[in-house]
């Protein structure tokens, strides 16, 4: 029996969803009839729940035989999974994610629209009427009807709502997978696997690092090596053996094979959806995920695409479902235009979760050595073994060497050793050297051919054109023109389209294209000396390898240029063939006829003006006949609008979604070809601003296009700059939504309106809609979101976060967020900025420096002789030996130093006031003069490092105590203890104790009090720097104070200071890993042998010291570590990743800012300087003065520091 309560709970509960749809309703602008009728019904259900609520309540309260009492039963049918509550609430919950909005973006630009049809407000209405009767009942404590209406009307009710959700579901799911990506790989999988020799690449499946990499002992697999070495191949090879053996419910893999000419495709973003839609068609849900539903509604109404930012979040919300997450990259290096774009993929990839495990192949390449500098990494070559299996596979299947074979057995052999031996690990050779020999018409040629193998990929192509030449001419013609349309054509082509092509290059002026015309698809691709391939099951065509492109594009310019030409022809000829003089299509029957019946009209449609812009103008004037012949053509002018407008996602009439009669000039004006438009425009036929029936003009369709130079032309000839499409999107707005600067430059400069907007979108949404790269930075680190966040432009600055801007890791970035807070965005700066509260809720913490510890791991250096000692240990030596040190190891400490024995005669020793690593520090009085001081007790161990940094310490105080500076701890005395083996240094006392205490015990200090501390701190940096030392461990710990009222300070603790050779300037490159992980500088941590140290890293530390001051707690910490900002505090010091956070930066004046700025950059040449530092604005308020009878040295005195007036 339902519970009286927790029905009451979810009565509330549908309440609650109830006032939210009434919400989303009222706010509707269209679908007025049916708005009022849903709103009305959706009120009056609402009510008799509110009265169905009042009476369970009173039925806990009432006692007897009150009538009006809900019985037990009556309360019981509204529960369960299937009851009138649960139903009800599922209906709200699909009527709210139909009108609900998406995100922030569509609620700042656009009103909701009517989702639902005439018949979903019957269904509607009808489960509501239902539902109330339900409710009626079970108020009446009708029981005989509510059992009744449970067998029936709830039944109807269930289906309505199930329908609802699952009505055409799995097309709309298929459809919005479709849209997550344009890449899809899996055909390429599977036509690459094809080509895969059974028996090879058995090396690589069972080498240890990838056992380990499967196994998920190893995070990262780098597979380098030379081209045509089979990576692709054995990529493919690596995916079918993850998909057969490893494939759980727990683990996917994923994957990309990149290919040289998609690089301007293959963005990061478009890489990363592609690995979104896999997932999605890896799982076995009913429904797609919330996120994915939710970032399809955002952009399907205005056609837009996802950004970086908002599909990394969607992976990575999705990749955590997952306990391995597999991505294999075939052919990096063919990713992108440059190795550090194709990274930024690779970086993005393993931010998603510490579950990724990641495979790449790629050339070798000293960029990605770099990057790929931790990871494991396994070399592909062609192995000998490998090749041999291939070869004897494939010998059989050349019907002419097979036969040779099998006359004389000796020549397979013969033909294997010779092209194992000129392979030079790549499969790529073994095959063109195999094609070649497959020519020879005997079997002395074949052996005469066997000596002299070409060494080289591009000699092998060279031989294999040679080949295409020797074949009879009208092969030769045919060869020729297949081989390099396959060079330039836009997108593979299968051999249907080229035999289509190669029949239109043949067909005479204004004859129907037939079967007949057609050419043998088996003749048009082996006439070409093996250097094209056809897929297996896509039956594309391709180059057999990426190495050809190049070799062609070197070698045959003049060749690829009549190509292109041939290709402009040849689809102006295909579409202006009689075939199609009824011009488009009426349904979409006809057209799934037409494009299977005439394959090559998709390309013709979509690309022939793609290489005109290139043209000269002799090659213009050659195709300006058929050029005419085609913008006079209205049947090919409509059927290449119908082709450009198809949809990549198929549905109801998707052939019938393109503009009617549109002009020559707008198709024209959609491909880079100014020559052209400006020749349309001169002859006075085509009207500058003529349209189609969606209002587009040239203009706005070479703005949507990006093309400034046809903008420019058609500007000059009169063009109107304001004119707006059927939606009101003006060129400005196009411009900017396709993201080329020269194009929306051109446009402003013409005077279009910057505020323009359509009805529901400005040119600002535009652009960042479109995936415009909102972190691009002026010279002086600005970028829009700074921008808008310092001139208070709210709306306009979350518009930006919303669609994945952050904040740059620049002084401007952190600058606009201090600014932003003190206007009162806290929440919005909150989004941008690391979440400081759990590091500023906390004490600060004393921190050890032996060697860095708690820094991620990184690889020791040696020291080299002769240098000066190392002062601490790396993280990777051993704790330090109890084992005392022997006379020997005593003696030799303390050789070449001055000191006295005989310490308890002279002091007392007293209470413990400090430890460390190397020594324990006591208070000490002198049996003499009674003066108090500290002593510091090194026990002598066997432990090297331990006994370097003792004597490196003495010997840099007794230096100092000769030249003094006031801020800098003087040694009193040094005494020797032979019996317990002990060294004991005796240097002032500071009663003060430590700056450490002093921040922990205020919390934090005022700008004045850092002000005075940091005049005396500075000073006696620059003083040791000017010496040529540096301290190296700079951390409040190690600064003491001798008078906490006028904040009297030294710098101490000198164990891991250093002198620089005479030769280095401001740093030398031997640097050991030592420090304190909050207060280290970000050179020291860099994960070659090229860390470096120097003056700069002291002025690191003190920036870091002069922060924590200000505030009370570090600008880095591990606790900042969080999803959305997933770098441990070695990643935040390399990138100097700190923020200025509100509320607790908000009192700090903007000269203290910009001074530490200036003192935590990464690059170690534009850090400030110490005497930079004391010159800067923020100490010169109160400017510390030049004590007269100490040469240069600045004063550290306090009282030198002037008071300010305020």
């Amino acid at each position: 029996m339902a519970d009286p309560l927790s029905t009451v709970a979810n009565v509330l509960a549908v309440l609650k969803l109830a006032v939210a749809a009434t919400k989303y309703i009222k706010d509707v602008k269209q679908g007025s009839t049916d708005r009022l009728r849903l709103r009305d019904e959706l009120r009056s259900t609402t009510c008799l729940l509110e009265m169905l609520k009042d009476r369970i309540d009173d039925s806990e309260d009432a006692t007897g035989d009150d009538a009006e009492i809900l019985k037990p039963s009556s309360i019981a049918s509204l529960a369960g999974e299937e009851g009138p509550l649960a139903l009800f609430k599922r209906l709200l919950e699909d009527i709210i994610a139909r009108l609900a909005p998406q995100d922030r973006l569509r609620r700042l630009t656009q009103p909701f629209t009517w989702p639902f049809d005439k018949k979903d407000i019957a269904e509607l209405v009808s489960a509501l009427e239902r539902l109330k009767s339900h409710f009626s009942l079970a108020m009446q404590n009708d029981l005989v009807e509510l059992a009744k209406l449970s067998r029936v009307k709830l039944d109807g009710i269930h289906r309505h709502v199930e329908s609802a959700r699952t009505r055409s579901m799995d097309k709309e799911a298929e459809k919005i997978v479709l849209w997550v990506s344009p890449l899809s790989y899996r055909l390429r999988h599977i036509d690459v696997l094809e080509t895969a020799q059974p028996g090879t690449g058995t090396w690589f499946l069972d080498h240890y690092d990838f056992k380990r990499w499967t196994k998920g002992e190893v995070d990262v697999l780098w597979c380098p090596g030379i081209p045509g070495a089979g990576k692709t191949i054995l990529a493919s090879m690596v995916i079918d053996n993850l998909e057969r053996e490893y494939n759980s419910s727990g683990a996917i893999c994923t994957y990309v094979y990149c290919h040289y000419n998609k690089r301007q495709e293959q963005t990061p973003v478009a890489l990363l959806s592609s690995l979104l839609q896999q997932i999605l068609q890896h799982s076995a849900a009913s429904t797609l995920p919330a996120e994915v539903l939710s970032l399809y509604q955002l952009h399907k109404n205005h056609g837009t695409r996802p950004t970086l930012t908002q599909i990394t979040d969607t992976l990575r919300t999705l990749v955590a479902n997952f306990t391995t997450f597999r991505v294999i990259v075939d052919a990096l290096d063919e990713c992108s235009e440059t190795d550090d774009d194709a990274l930024r993929f690779i970086s993005a990839v393993r931010s998603l979760s510490p579950n990724v495990k990641l495979l790449c192949t790629s050339r070798f390449s000293s960029v990605f050595e770099n990057y790929f500098s931790g990871a494991k990494k396994v070399e592909i070559s062609a192995h000998s073994e490998d090749i041999k299996t291939y070869l004897a596979s494939h010998i059989q299947q050349q019907s002419g060497l097979a036969r040779h074979t099998r006359v004389d057995a000796s020549l397979k052999d013969e033909i294997i050793d010779a092209i194992i031996g000129e392979s030079h690990g790549m499969f790529l050779l073994a095959k063109l050297h195999l094609e070649s020999l497959s020519k020879k018409m005997t079997r002395r040629a074949i052996r005469a051919a066997l000596g002299a193998l070409p060494p080289t990929l591009d000699a092998t192509y060279s031989e294999a054109v040679i080949r295409i030449y020797n074949q009879a001419p009208d092969l030769v013609e045919a060869a020729e023109s297949v081989l390099f349309w396959v060079i330039c054509v836009k997108r593979p082509l299968s051999v249907l389209e080229l035999r289509h092509m190669y029949a239109t290059l043949e067909l005479p002026g204004d004859t129907i294209l037939e079967d007949d015309d057609l050419p043998d698809g088996e003749t048009l691709t082996s006439t070409c000396g093996g250097l094209i391939m056809v897929d297996g099951e896509s039956r594309s065509v391709r180059l057999v390898h990426y190495t050809a492109q190049e070799y062609f594009e070197r070698s045959h310019v003049q060749a690829l240029a009549a190509a292109r030409l041939s290709l402009a022809n040849i689809s102006l000829a295909y579409l202006t063939l009689p075939n199609f003089s009824d011009g488009p299509c009426a349904t979409d029957a006809a057209m799934s006829r037409r494009l299977k019946l005439y394959p090559f009209l998709d390309y013709a449609s979509k690309h022939w003006g793609e290489d005109i812009g290139k043209m000269s103008r002799t090659e213009i004037e050659l195709l300006w006949p058929r050029l005419a012949s085609f913008v006079s053509n209205r049947s090919a002018l409509d059927v290449a609008s119908q082709i450009q407008n198809i949809p990549r996602i198929r549905y109801a009439h998707w052939s019938q979604e393109y503009p009617r009669n549109v002009p020559p000039l707008v198709l024209a004006a959609g491909f880079d070809m100014p020559q052209i438009l400006r020749r349309l425009l001169t002859s006075g036929n085509h009207p500058t601003d003529s349209r189609g029936s969606d209002q587009v003009t040239a203009l706005i369709r070479a703005a949507g296009c990006g093309l400034a130079d046809n903008i420019l032309v058609l500007l000059e000839h009169g063009a109107k700059v304001e004119a707006r499409d059927y939606m009101e999107e003006a060129t400005l707005q196009k411009a900017a939504w396709k993201g080329v600067e020269s194009a929306v430059k051109a446009l402003i400069d013409a005077g279009a309106d910057v505020n323009g907007r359509s009805p529901d979108w400005t040119t600002l949404m535009s652009a960042v809609s479109s995936g415009a790269d909102l972190g691009v930075e002026t010279l002086w680190g600005e970028s829009a979101l700074t921008i808008a966040l310092r001139h208070g432009r709210e709306a306009i600055a979350t518009l930006l976060a919303d669609q994945g801007a952050t904040l740059p890791r620049t002084p401007a970035g952190r600058r606009a967020s201090v600014i932003a807070s003190r206007k009162g965005a806290h929440q919005l700066v909150g989004r941008l900025t690391a979440n400081y509260e759990v590091v500023a809720a906390r004490p600060l913490q004393r921190q050890s420096s032996r060697g860095a510890g708690g820094l991620a791991e990184i690889r020791e250096e040696a020291e080299p002789q002769g240098s000066t000692p190392s002062n601490g240990p790396s993280t990777a030596q051993s704790e330090p030996s109890e084992t005392e040190a022997d006379d020997e190891d005593f003696l030799g400490a303390l050789e070449g130093l001055s000191y006295k024995i005989g310490f308890e005669k002279v002091y007392n020793i007293g209470q413990e006031i400090g430890a460390g690593h190397f020594a324990a520090v006591h208070q000490c009085l002198n049996c003499v003069t009674g003066v108090k001081a500290a002593v510091k007790i090194y026990r002598m161990r066997k432990w090297t490092p331990e006994l370097l940094c003792f004597s490196n310490e003495l010997a840099l105080l007794q230096r100092f105590r000769e030249d003094p500076h006031p801020a800098i701890l003087t040694m009193i005395d040094v005494f020797a203890d032979y019996g317990g083996r002990r060294m004991l240094v005796v240097e002032e006392l500071a009663t003060g104790g430590e700056l450490f205490h002093l921040i922990v015990a205020r919390e934090k200090l005022s700008e004045q009090e850092t002000r005075t501390v940091f005049a005396q701190l500075f000073s006696a940096v620059e003083f040791l720097h000017d010496r040529g030392w540096i301290h190296r461990d700079i951390k409040p710990e190690n600064i003491l104070v001798f008078d906490k009222e006028s904040l009297t300070i030294k710098l101490g603790d000198f164990g891991l200071a250093k002198q620089l050779p005479a030769d280095s300037g401001l740093w030398h490159y031997k640097a050991t890993l030592v420090g304190t992980p909050s207060y280290v500088a970000p050179e020291i941590l860099v994960k070659n042998e090229h860390r470096k140290c120097g003056t700069p890293t002291d002025i690191w530390s003190c920036g870091v010291v002069l922060y924590i001051c200000l505030c009370g707690f570090p600008p880095f910490s591990n606790e900042l570590k969080r999803a959305d900002f997933p770098y441990d505090i070695s990643e935040q010091i390399r990138g100097a990743m700190f923020d200025y956070p509100s509320p607790y930066w908000d009192p700090v004046d903007d000269p203290a800012l910009d001074l530490i700025d200036g003192m935590l950059v990464v690059d170690m040449a534009k850090r400030f300087t110490a005497k930079q530092c004391l010159e800067h604005p923020w100490m010169t308020t109160a400017a510390p003065t030049i004590l007269e009878g100490m040469g240069n040295v600045r004063s550290a005195s306090p009282e030198a520091v002037e008071t300010p007036l305020s």
